[in-house]
């Protein structure tokens, strides 16, 4: 999945048509897998992220002033479900100072839990977290959310954050 997606981004195309090839390729397969995805492009020169999600959980976007939110980004169906499926293109701006935080769902959704609370949890952590230091920022959230090291699902993180052509956050 990972080496179409790759093709597919290199070649140009934007978000929403990377998940709509990757779904086709899915189909064309005729495989029983069924695929989550968030697509993130980011545009530098213009200071912003555009989305594209195949039934992913929501990215988290944190501006240096304000706290940090869940971002709305309407989810596609999962890739691999329905040939004809649709993913709408959300765009964010990206100035100087801001913390994407993107993730998977093992993160946000341990049994017996609500997701939505979970990652609103999260945008609070993320929003509390403080410094500098984006390695210890990712330890604080994944602590928080599976504080006795237990988890059933495979989790992933990846923070980004937006600097100033000097370098300088804000």
């Amino acid at each position: 999945m990972r080496t179409a997606i790759h093709a597919h981004a290199t070649a140009g195309a934007a978000p929403d048509q990377v998940l709509v090839r990757i779904n086709r390729l899915l189909s064309d397969l005729d495989s029983e897998l069924l695929v989550s995805c968030l697509y993130a492009h980011l545009d530098l020169a213009r200071h912003q992220v555009a989305f594209a999600s195949a039934g992913h959980v929501p990215p988290l976007l944190r501006h240096t002033s304000r706290p940090a939110a869940v971002l709305d980004v309407e989810p596609g169906p999962l890739l691999g479900i329905d040939t004809g499926g649709h993913y709408p293109v959300t765009t964010a701006p990206l100035l100087p100072g801001t913390t994407l935080a993107l993730y998977t769902d093992g993160l946000v959704e341990p049994p017996g839990t609500d997701a939505t609370r979970t990652t609103s949890d999260l945008a609070g952590q993320l929003y509390a977290a403080d410094g500098h230091d984006l390695e210890r920022i990712i330890d604080r959230l994944v602590h928080h959310t599976r504080p006795t090291g237990q988890h059933t699902d495979d989790i992933a993180v990846l923070l980004l954050r937006a600097y100033r052509p000097d370098g300088h956050r804000a």
